[in-house]
């Protein structure tokens, strides 16, 4: 099994498949733009490489439990969070300050 790190900086879908939660979210920039479970999760990332989108993740900053990755696509920056290890939430934000003051204003 790989790491969730080497899954996503090698922008490995079947490894990313591998450590994502069963009932993990992915919540997009926009109203509505929402997966609710790993194969809602994959089948996105599936359709946006048919459609010639391929990210180049680059890890920015990362603790214990949460990481935040630059895809290279457009600005947006992801908030990977785990849970027992594996990839429970993903959330994207319009920038990498966004992503990051997400972080240190978790309220727990």
């Amino acid at each position: 099994m790989v790491s969730v790190r080497e899954a996503l900086q090698n922008a490995d879908l079947d490894g990313f498949a591998e450590v994502l939660a069963p009932d993990a979210v992915w919540i997009g920039r926009f109203p509505g733009e929402v997966c609710r479970n790993r194969a809602d999760v994959l089948e996105m990332l599936r359709r946006a490489r048919e459609r010639g989108i391929v990210p180049h993740p680059e890890i920015v900053y990362e603790t214990e439990d949460t990481f935040v990755v630059d895809p290279h696509l457009d600005g947006r920056h992801q908030v990977v969070t785990l849970h027992e290890g594996l990839v429970s939430e993903v959330r994207a934000y319009l920038s990498r300050e966004a992503a990051l003051a997400a972080i240190e204003e978790r309220p727990w």
